[in-house]
């Protein structure tokens, strides 16, 4: 038994107060005459030991009418809750975009909407709701719910519970009913772990699919592209799904362009073509059949327009520049030092040093804020060098020294196959070709360099220094015919293109909702100028970094819907994006979690159940009539015994 209100209990000792009226109550006799003693002495013990026996129950019934008043105003009780005050409710509802897989009787966050909705009686009870995106704090239960949306953030075990621990009444010594609703999904909850307190009591409801399969679309990508034609090439997993046909549509800006149907086997992937036009500021989605989950079916994609790769050469004019960096493919520019316009360096993707004999200071910190920009550097000395002022330069850019200059004639006989500038360059590893002939080069200590091409005594001929946000290039000798022959060598052509290529942005295709993404926009912002990301009446302004010719914009958790957005000013469009959901969820496997149940831990495979569970607990029966009930009874007593045991 317990109490609502056991302060009142204190009220217990005011008892004492008639004990000890009735034990030290005096009372004072008449003394009377009488002629016959000896009865009268008789008489007078037998009334007193009744009188005594009458106050004594008078006293009994008094002190237990005033006990059970005093206990029924302290409100006893009992129930399987035994402390005083009532556990809160934490609830976790899981509205990631796996709980759109369906059960017998309907997608499974609806369902357990529903359930939660039906089970709590008391419809003025608050309790402390999150899901993956959102918390109410207080929140009644009540139609509200069917407000709760699908959220494309995911969350770990890990994450929820330090939620919770920081939504707890740290003030709060009896723990809380904490109930966890989700399909515990292998990827989206990594490991299985629970980190309980021993105060609070944990429920996990799990909901599960009726059949656990799906085809989903992977990822897409560019296979070919010339001036005409573009193709696109698709990627389809199947889960746990038998063998069955699935159609395919193509469309560019919503208009259908292709439809195809592929057989695609339990667990296996299929590879599907489209060709399109290939036309500026190209937008567009795949879209497949499959009624198991809805939020993979569609893949959106935007292929910006495809820019010429700035080029600038500082230096020489040497005319095997201009053949490689072509008009069709690159905006290709020389100057001559004293010629240069400093701000003109800035926007370059490529920036070319050709055989400088010293660099004025005014350059080395120009090219200092163009290397911190993420520009790419190609340094080329010349044969007659100010080693200090060559220096001076690398010591700013921070990648090392060179030393001196040796005048023997080596060959070029290394080629580095497996570093990454090479892909796809090579077909196979050529090991006697006509090896580049050098005739004078520099020495260099550059301790964070890789090679691309080494002479035979092993020294370094080109060099990349990768600064995480740039890249520098050198080359350890000028590319006249004085020094090497390698402008004549099948390598130029190769390594120089790739230089140009390592800094062009890479075409990607979409970006991941709730992921944090980087995306780089070519704009020149006036000063209070910002970028904006809308769509239809979607409109957000993005953290951005703006840069002398390019603004990097930064998304984490917006926006939360995939789609095709566009990213512009007030006035004009700069660029068109497209935004897909993480397609980790399609993979339908779930954890055992009825395998990791201790004491204050239950499973349920309903919300129903949990919630019916916790009302059971909480549920208590009042004893508080059953003690004026007592009172009563004490009550007539004493006036029974004020009635029947008169005084003789």
């Amino acid at each position: 038994m317990h109490f609502k209100h056991p302060e009142i209990l204190y009220a217990l000792f005011a008892l004492i107060i008639p004990i000890f009226i009735h034990l030290f109550q005096l009372q004072k006799f008449e003394k009377v005459k009488f002629t016959n003693v000896k009865l009268l002495k008789k008489i007078e013990q037998q009334t007193r030991k009744s009188s005594k026996l009458k106050k004594w129950l008078i006293l009994i019934t008094r002190l237990l009418l005033l006990t059970a008043l005093i206990l029924a105003f302290a409100q006893p009780y009992y129930g399987e809750n035994t402390k005083q005050k009532t556990k809160e409710t934490i609830i976790y509802l899981d509205n990631s975009l796996s709980m759109q897989a369906k059960s017998k009787n309907g997608e499974l966050l609806k369902i357990a909407i529903q359930d939660l909705i039906e089970s709590f009686h008391n419809k003025n009870q608050k309790i402390t709701l999150l899901t993956n995106d959102q918390v109410f704090k207080d929140f009644q239960v009540n139609n509200e719910l069917l407000n709760i949306e699908y959220s494309p953030i995911q969350k770990d075990l890990h994450s929820i519970f330090l939620q919770i621990s920081s939504l707890q009444n740290i003030n709060n010594n009896t723990g809380d009913h904490i109930i966890l609703i989700s399909d515990f999904q292998k990827n989206n909850h990594g490991i299985f772990t629970l980190k309980t307190d021993s105060l609070s009591s944990y429920y996990l409801v799990q909901l599960l699919p009726e059949k656990a399969k799906n085809i989903t679309i992977d990822s897409i990508w560019i296979s070919k592209r010339d001036n005409e034609n573009l193709t696109l090439k698709t990627r389809i997993k199947s889960y746990n799904s038998s063998n069955k046909n699935t159609n395919v549509s193509f469309y560019i800006n919503d208009e259908l362009k292709g439809k195809t149907s592929i057989e695609i086997g339990n667990n296996k992937t299929n590879e599907v073509e489209f060709i399109t036009q290939n036309t500026d500021n190209i937008t567009g989605h795949i879209n497949i059949n499959d009624a198991d989950l809805l939020f993979d079916n569609t893949i959106f994609f935007a292929i910006p327009k495809d820019e010429k790769t700035k080029v600038l050469t500082i230096g020489k004019n040497s005319s095997f520049l201009s053949k490689i960096y072509n008009k069709n493919d690159f905006d290709y520019v020389q100057s001559e030092l004293k010629k240069l316009e400093i701000g003109d360096i800035y926007g370059q993707n490529l920036l070319i040093l050709n055989e400088l004999e010293q660099f004025p200071k005014y350059l080395i910190n120009a090219l200092q804020t163009y290397d911190e920009n993420g520009g790419n550097l190609v340094i080329i000395p010349s044969n007659i060098l100010n080693t200090a002022s060559y220096n001076d330069l690398f010591s700013t850019l921070q990648i090392g020294i060179i030393t001196d200059k040796e005048e023997i004639k080596k060959l070029i006989t290394n080629i580095n196959y497996d570093h990454p500038f090479f892909k796809n360059v090579f077909l196979k590893q050529i090991k006697n070709y006509q090896y580049p002939i050098v005739y004078q080069y520099i020495n260099s200590v550059i301790p964070k360099a890789s090679y691309l091409l080494k002479l035979e005594n092993g020294k370094n001929y080109v060099a990349e220094i990768d600064k995480n946000n740039s890249k520098i290039y050198w080359v350890a000798s000028a590319l006249n015919k004085e020094s090497s022959n390698f402008t004549s060598s099948p390598l130029i052509i190769p390594i120089f293109y790739n230089f140009a290529l390592q800094n062009k942005t890479n075409k990607q295709l979409y970006y991941e909702v709730g992921k944090t993404n980087s995306i780089s926009v070519r704009s020149t912002l006036q000063k209070d100028e910002v970028l904006h990301i809308t769509k239809d009446e979607f409109n957000f302004i993005p953290l951005q970094i703006s840069k002398t010719d390019k603004v990097i914009i930064t998304t984490s958790n917006q926006p939360t819907k995939a789609g095709i957005y566009q990213i512009s000013d007030k006035i004009e469009l700069k660029k068109n994006i497209a935004f897909n959901y993480d397609g980790s969820e399609s993979n339908l496997q779930y954890h055992s979690v009825n395998d990791n149940i201790n004491d204050n831990v239950q499973y349920f495979n309903s919300a129903k159940n949990a919630i019916t569970k916790i009302n059971e607990q909480n549920k208590t029966h009042n004893l508080w009539q059953l003690f004026i009930s007592f009172a009563l009874i004490f009550l007539i007593a004493e006036i029974l015994l004020q009635k029947l045991l008169k005084n003789p």
